[in-house]
């Protein structure tokens, strides 16, 4: 598991169709991350992540390289004024 401390935000309409629904972010100092806490349709949305939206957090997770995709295992408000400085990821 790694950790990820950042600001999570949402985007709206993938490229394709009007229908499909959200995709969740993270923003780290340096770069952004897909966040997938659970299986669900393109039009559905995320709950929990949902709850987290422009929100500074610490995210646990296990990271991808290949898709840039962390997929989420715990997901904790932090009390920042700013994103927090670069981690080292994998």
């Amino acid at each position: 598991m790694e950790i990820f401390e950042g600001l999570v935000y949402v985007k709206y309409g993938r490229i394709g169709s009007k229908s499909e629904g959200p995709d969740y972010y993270l923003q780290t100092w340096d770069r952004e991350f897909l966040l997938k806490y659970r299986d669900r349709g393109p039009w559905e949305l995320d709950y929990y992540l949902e709850f987290f939206c422009r929100k500074f957090v610490e995210v646990t997770g296990k990271y991808d390289q290949e898709t840039n995709i962390v997929k989420v295992t715990t997901v904790e408000e932090i009390c920042v004024e700013h994103i927090p400085k670069k981690m080292e990821y994998s």
